[in-house]
């Protein structure tokens, strides 16, 4: 007999912000998700310097690339800097869902992060 195919869950918009409200460890993965995204030279500096569509904004770039290293060292935010980075994060949806889409699971599951 043959596999069964598992269905391919595809993400929407609705979906992750809606995981990101709901779960501190969805955020602080989504956060590296992102980081993960920045250039070399935009990790070096903590910022951004590509007009490139992934990764951060320039708005954004310094204080989430900065939270992506506390998570990296500690595996937490503070309480403050988690509601940063929730509101934060929604905006990064679309790239969030490309990345679930394209390895057909959760956008924010990481072994960098464990809970």
């Amino acid at each position: 007999m043959g596999r069964t195919r598992k269905p391919i869950l595809m993400w929407r918009k609705e979906t992750i912000q809606e995981l990101l409200e709901k779960n501190d460890t969805a955020v602080l993965r989504a956060v590296l998700a992102i980081y993960d995204r920045q250039t070399e030279d935009e990790k070096d500096i903590r910022g951004t310097r590509h007009l490139n569509s992934v990764g951060y904004s320039g708005v954004d770039g310094e204080i989430m690339s900065s939270f992506a290293r506390q998570i990296q060292k500690r595996n937490s935010l503070s309480p403050k800097q988690m509601v940063i980075a929730r509101k934060k994060m929604k905006r990064y949806w679309r790239q969030l869902v490309e990345i679930a889409n394209e390895n057909g699971k959760n956008p924010v599951e990481s072994p960098t992060v464990t809970k």
